[in-house]
């Protein structure tokens, strides 16, 4: 039996329209193996799943748990050397240069980019060196003062996720945020190929593009872990830049029930975000209203 260097995790929910264009992108690669986790879809999309059933693809039915719980799912059951996650109405444009550099070198992290907002774009890192997960935000930051936190922009190596319990913290939007970051700052070796190899489909319906009271629950949930889960300065200052970004797109102030750490945000915010912390520090809606004027 041939070694799997890849386990290609990708769960679906009720996304008929995307998936074939998914599940083809990753298929007939050497050595790899495609999870589908179908997470309780009600439309064709478990059908579309069965359909591509063969040697190195295996489904997985299940009732609803969400997106972190069938990440879980399939993280568990995967068997190759590394792992990554796939959104099921996105697509790989290549996956060759992935595997080629998996099959001839090692890391605990490959990062890669994505096609569309330069966000993500990991600006500040070169190809053919390995970095540590702090080394790699760090240079990020300095480059363009921020980082992408996608998980579907890394390829890991599954024995470092399951040593360091690296499962996905479950009912959670922006799940992404906590996940991506305590795996980076965890790592001792990443590395980067400057490729844009994942087409991400940005969808207006988005939950997580909704002002909804969960999405900046959850992310004030998100941040305040952060926030205790490391202690270098400029990754809290990020964390901050993050939150009062957050505090503008969700509307914080329609939610005053919401406890938004105001000081912590202050005490670590740097530069320009200082003043911004400031002004949100004295009034959330006020801040808001600035922000939103200023763009």
């Amino acid at each position: 039996m041939k070694k799997i260097i890849l386990s290609v995790i990708i769960p679906v929910y009720n996304v008929e329209e995307y998936l074939h264009e998914c599940i083809e992108s990753v298929m007939d690669y050497p050595n790899t193996e495609i999870i589908l986790v179908d997470d309780g879809s009600t439309d064709a999309s478990g059908r579309i799943c069965d359909s591509f059933l063969k040697k190195n693809v295996s489904v997985i039915h299940k009732s609803n748990g969400g997106l972190s719980d069938a990440r879980n799912t399939g993280l568990r059951l995967a068997k190759g050397e590394y792992v990554c996650f796939v959104d099921s109405d996105d697509y790989f444009t290549d996956m060759n240069m992935i595997i080629d550099f998996l099959s001839s070198k090692k890391c605990e992290i490959l990062l890669f980019d994505g096609i569309g907002d330069d966000y993500y774009t990991h600006s500040g890192l070169h190809e053919d060196v390995h970095y540590t997960g702090i080394e790699c935000i760090e240079a990020q930051l300095k480059e363009c003062g921020d980082h992408p936190t996608t998980v579907w922009l890394g390829v890991y190596k599954r024995e470092y996720l399951l040593k360091n319990d690296l499962f996905f913290e479950k009912s959670l939007l922006h799940e992404d945020e906590l996940w991506t970051h305590k795996a980076l700052i965890n790592a001792n070796d990443v590395c980067y190929i400057p490729k844009k190899l994942y087409f991400y489909r940005q969808r207006e319906n988005s939950i997580t593009n909704s002002t909804s009271k969960k999405n900046l629950s959850d992310l004030i949930y998100i941040f305040g872990k952060l926030f205790e889960y490391t202690d270098n300065r400029l990754i809290k200052a990020n964390i901050a830049k993050r939150y009062l970004h957050a505090a503008v797109k969700f509307k914080a102030w329609k939610y005053p029930d919401l406890k938004i750490d105001k000081i912590k945000i202050f005490s670590n915010a740097r530069g320009y975000d200082r003043l911004r912390a400031f002004v949100l520090l004295i009034n959330t809606k006020l801040y808001c209203i600035l922000s939103e004027k200023l763009k």
